[in-house]
This record gives structure tokens, sequence and C-alpha cells, in this order.
């Protein structure tokens, strides 16, 4: 890891960890003290990152309101109010998006190895037609072709 403020590599684990287990480094270069979240979107937050992307991963999958994952949690025995989830919502889910957006979109023209056929009937023009529609693993759609007859080993 890298110093984050002068950017030397000469950095030094140091014994201690923080409160919350993150490694404490030192730069040898500029003297300077910092932990492993440094310059990340979580820094300053006394949760640990696992139970924070946890809490929005499943804001965002599961629609769940604010209020209800603070309960949830709490169960577990994290404790926090749904402030603090709208919070880490509002400062991961544009971090998120764009991780997913290139995750999506910077393959374009690749593809997977694995993919699957996709199978489905449907009338064009009042004719009923077979369509079927290769589809990899990242959801991305990798070729078509319509039929008048079912035909699986051609598709």
């Amino acid at each position: 890891m890298d110093c984050a403020t002068c950017g030397s590599a000469a950095v030094t684990e140091r014994l201690e960890r923080t409160g919350q287990g993150y490694r404490r480094l030192r730069c040898r270069s500029c003297g300077k003290q910092f932990n492993e979240r440094f310059g990340t979107l979580l820094n300053h937050t006394q949760y640990p990152s696992d139970v924070i992307a946890l809490v929005v991963l499943w804001r965002l999958r599961y629609r769940l309101t604010l209020r209800d994952l603070a309960e949830v949690f709490l169960v577990r025995g994290s404790v926090f109010s749904y402030e603090g989830v709208r919070e880490w919502e509002a400062k991961l889910a544009p971090a998120l998006t764009e991780e997913l957006r290139q995750r999506r979109h910077g393959r374009r023209g690749a593809r997977g190895r694995r993919w699957h056929v996709d199978e489905t009937y449907v009338r064009l023009g009042g004719r009923c037609t077979y369509l079927y529609r290769a589809i990899d693993r990242d959801g991305s759609l990798a070729d078509t072709m319509l039929s008048e007859h079912r035909n699986m080993a051609a598709a």
C-alpha cells in the first residue's frame, strides 16, 4: 500500500490496530500515520465497512425502509439510526452505480465464456415465431435469432 499523502511505497505497518480492527500504517518518507481506510468513502465512519456495505446493498436490492434496516441490524448487534443508513446510501449508491455501469459497459464487444439460450414464442406481423436470445453471465445480450420452426440446436 502506498502512502496516501506523498505516494511513497516506503510504508510500514504498525503493531496496533484501530478500534474497528483496521491496520495502522506509517510512511517512512513523510512520517504521516494513516489506516487502511484512509482516502475511501467510509474513512470517518464508526462502523465496519462490511456492515455498511451490507446495509446499503440490502437497501438498494430489497427496497427495505430506513427504519426496517436499522431494526434488522439491531437484532444482529449493530446499533445505528435510520439517518445513518440515509447518509451511507448517499455516499455509496453513486459509487456502486458507477462500478456496475463500468462492469456492464466496459466489456462492450467481449462475450463471456458462459452463456445460456432463452427461448420464447412471439407473434410478429400476425405470424407466430420463436425468438432465441443468447445471454452471457453478466446479462449482456450476445446474439438473437428468429425462427418459424422450433429448433433449439440451431439457436
